[in-house]
């Protein structure tokens, strides 16, 4: 099964990786994790040394990846030349792909029932809201959450104040939560300006996700996979409609628009947007762009369907696999630095330096003590999403091997709609058509095991 696996993602490998051999210079114990975080200095210049210190017999070597693609396919021809990784960062639309190659370790298994390890606590039951959910199976964690977020509108209040939507600069109340007060705002903002953007975010498998989680409507069948095993995706329900035809009708009025990541930054300094919903995790850049730039950013939820019931949000980002088979005294390295990324402190300078939300209890609780959220209420707003957001198998999200195809393929028919002003009901129901095959086949391949 694991050749099967490996000759699947081979086909995605575009280009020859990089050299993978790894070196050891003394005796201590080599403890790799690649990851795909090279913009956040935090990582090489705090946690690598911090850890060294607090354990002395280990060296850590954090490699940076490109991206969550390029990470695993790299990975793959690692563990196809014996020398894979102790500690890989995976991404929330890829989960069950890497738990049915057979190379990492469930975390449950490595941890068993020990309380800490290296004497620093194990403290997943201390695990936030969805992004627990999200990451167990059975109750069990699989792989260790790190970099969760979820969708949120980051908004140029002084742009709102103007056009009459909010009173002040820090009404971030103002922001608009629901979809109709989307279009209400919208129409408020193009009648003041003539050179502003109302609302920018992609056409996302993501955002798709999280419409369907906030009505209450599951992506596939057997409650998301958390049921049962998925022989079937729900993409073509009505509640899937209506995001879509609220999307497309704020294109139709002139309130959306779509434009690349180096445009989007270029008009967002330039005060020519007034609000713009992305990943929690892009706060820190969002806020100093307009810092550096004269302005006051706000933020607030992703706005849901007002007509339906608020069910919760789910989470995106990322998680940590730990490579299966390894010798004892190097997997008790790769469970200590895992556990002391989850120190409160730990957590709060991750969030710090990114925005992605403090996975755990005491982490959140380390930067309410600072009064950290008080000081930058921009920070807060996931936290608090996620903390309305109902523990239920819609949060949860989907889990199934050919999920992360699918977010591509989502893409492209959303694309369709938008521009070609495709029929909804009839893209969904290809959409559904092509998933359900993707899923046969990735069943066939790999037999689901209820």
């Amino acid at each position: 099964m694991k050749k099967v696996i490996t000759v699947l993602v081979l086909m995605l490998v575009l280009a020859p990786p990089p050299t993978l051999t790894l070196a050891q210079d003394d005796d201590r114990v080599t403890i790799r994790f690649w990851h795909r975080w090279g913009n956040v200095t935090w990582l090489p210049e705090v946690v690598e040394p911090s850890f060294e210190a607090a354990f002395p017999q280990y060296d850590l070597e954090l490699r940076v990846m490109d991206n969550y693609n390029h990470a695993y396919e790299v990975y793959i021809l690692a563990q196809e030349q014996g020398d894979p990784p102790e500690l890989l960062q995976g991404t929330s639309s890829n989960t069950q792909a890497p738990r049915d190659t057979g190379f990492f370790k469930p975390l449950y298994e490595a941890i068993g029932d020990r309380t800490e390890i290296n004497g620093i606590p194990v403290r997943l039951d201390e695990i936030v809201g969805p992004a627990a959910i999200f990451y167990q199976l059975d109750g069990e964690y699989y792989e260790l959450p790190w970099n969760a977020s979820t969708p949120i509108v980051f908004a140029n209040m002084d742009l709102l104040v103007e056009a009459g939507v909010a009173e002040d600069v820090n009404d971030f109340a103002a922001i608009p939560s629901t979809w109709a007060e989307v279009h209400e705002a919208c129409a408020l903002i193009v009648d003041r300006f003539d050179d502003v953007d109302c609302i920018n975010f992609g056409a996302s498998g993501w955002y798709f996700e999280n419409a369907m989680a906030m009505q209450g409507a599951f992506m596939a069948n057997n409650e998301n996979g958390r049921d049962g095993c998925v022989t079937e995706a729900l993409f073509n329900s009505q509640e899937a409609v209506d995001y879509l035809a609220w999307h497309k009708s704020l294109e139709d009025a002139g309130f959306w628009v779509d434009y690349g990541r180096s445009e989007y930054n270029i008009t967002w300094a330039n005060s020519k947007l007034a609000m713009h919903m992305t990943s929690s995790a892009a706060a820190r850049g969002r806020v100093e762009i307009g810092e550096g730039n004269g302005f006051t950013v706000g933020a607030d939820r992703m706005p849901f369907n007002q007509d339906v019931d608020y069910v919760g949000n789910t989470v995106g980002g990322g998680m940590i696999l730990l490579t299966d088979g390894l010798d004892p005294e190097v997997e008790e390295g790769a469970l200590t630095f895992l556990m002391f990324l989850l120190e409160p402190e730990n957590m709060a300078n991750w969030h710090k330096s990114t925005g992605y939300i403090p996975v755990t209890q005491s982490g959140f609780d380390y930067l309410e003590a600072e009064g950290w959220f008080d000081e930058n209420p921009t920070f807060a707003v996931a936290n608090h999403q996620l903390a309305e957001s109902a523990r239920v198998p819609q949060t949860a999200g989907a889990i199934f091997g050919s999920f992360a195809q699918v977010y591509q393929m989502y893409r492209e028919v959303f694309q369709n709609i938008l521009r070609n002003d495709a029929d909804i009901q009839e893209s969904l129901d290809r959409l559904k058509a092509e998933a359900d095959l993707l899923i046969e086949e990735y069943n066939l391949l790999v037999p689901c095991e209820e």
